[in-house]
């Protein structure tokens, strides 16, 4: 009698997952409480959380499909096989727009990639324009064949495979790459994604690479331009309540028959912390320091009619026997 299948147990952590799938730990934590996008187990009694390699392959799938503008509260809760036809659909769809719409030209170096490939080139959206066995070729590309995506093959991913990508990439004039590999520490892994290339973890079919090349030259969504923006004021209004004296208000007791002056305390801490929030982005991120000045601002100009609020409370309710020295 046949016996059943013991499910992969599950290896890796959240910061693994997030680093293998780009999407943030808290992002992964909100899709399991609130959608069950996966099931994960714990280590021990409330332990940390540990997802198989299912997990992952569907966390990906839910992030792709995400980008592409699906709604996660729906798609978080379809079955796996599901996922794929619909992402499937929607890349399919993209490549077939426009008519007029030229397929993603690719080229492959790779002995299994490529005779995966030449066996298969029935995927809609992309086009052959080299296939070689010797992954080498790419150095030796003529110009004319100017592919969009090269597809490269590696047994494994180490730290120096990053800069042999790109090293193939700039060889074959090609500003995309899909790699697909069959072992490689997360680290480098995450290297490669941070470029534009997608990791295909081998073994793979040829619909799997046909579709990440579909995926990676995909057009990305264009930013709001910082000159777009409207200019923060030249100047953030003061703060009026320390730290100190929000935790007493919130803690003071209150006439009225509810709770309004606690939870207003609150609010305008919570205010304070996302100004300084957007202080800590502004000077991480030079490339987004405009947006973040204006949000600072735009949070100032808000939590400066609450601590109106407040301090009318305050005097109303005479939560204060004298000011704060």
């Amino acid at each position: 009698m046949a016996t059943e299948s013991k499910p992969t147990e599950p290896v890796y952590g959240i910061r693994a997952v997030s680093r293998l799938t780009g999407v943030q730990a808290v992002t992964l934590r909100a899709w399991e409480r609130r959608y069950g996008a996966v099931k994960t187990r714990r280590t021990g009694s409330g332990g940390r959380r540990l997802y198989s390699q299912e997990d992952v392959q569907r966390l990906s799938l839910i992030k792709s499909l995400v980008d592409l503008g699906e709604s996660v509260s729906h798609v978080a809760t379809l079955p796996t096989a599901e996922l794929n036809a619909r992402l499937d659909a929607s890349l399919s769809a993209r490549a077939g727009q426009a008519v007029d719409e030229a397929l993603v030209r690719v080229a492959v170096f790779g002995p299994r990639v490529a005779a995966m490939l030449r066996a298969d080139v029935s995927w809609r959206g992309i086009e052959l324009v080299a296939v070689h066995s010797d992954p080498g070729a790419c150095q030796r590309l003529a110009a004319e064949v100017a592919p969009d995506v090269i597809v490269l093959e590696y047994t494994g991913v180490h730290e120096d495979s990053r800069e042999e990508v790109l090293g193939c990439m700039r060889a074959a004039g090609a500003s995309r790459a899909v790699v697909m590999y069959d072992f490689g520490s997360l680290a480098s892994i995450a290297s490669l994604k941070a470029l534009p290339v997608a990791a295909v973890r081998g073994p793979a079919e040829a619909e799997d690479i046909a579709r990440a090349c579909v995926a990676v030259a995909a057009p990305r969504v264009e930013r709001l331009a910082a000159a777009d923006l409207p200019e923060p004021p030249g100047e953030i209004p003061g703060r009026r309540f320390s730290s100190a004296r929000l935790n007493r208000l919130r803690e003071s007791s209150t006439q009225v028959g509810c709770e309004c002056p606690h939870h207003l305390a609150t609010l305008v801490g919570q205010l304070y912390a996302f100004e300084d929030y957007c202080v800590q982005c502004e000077h991480r991120n030079a490339e987004d320091a405009q947006l973040h000045a204006y949000l600072h601002a735009s949070t100032a100009r808000g939590r400066v009619e609450l601590e109106d609020a407040l301090e009318r409370l305050i005097a109303i309710e005479g939560l204060e026997d004298r000011p704060e020295t």
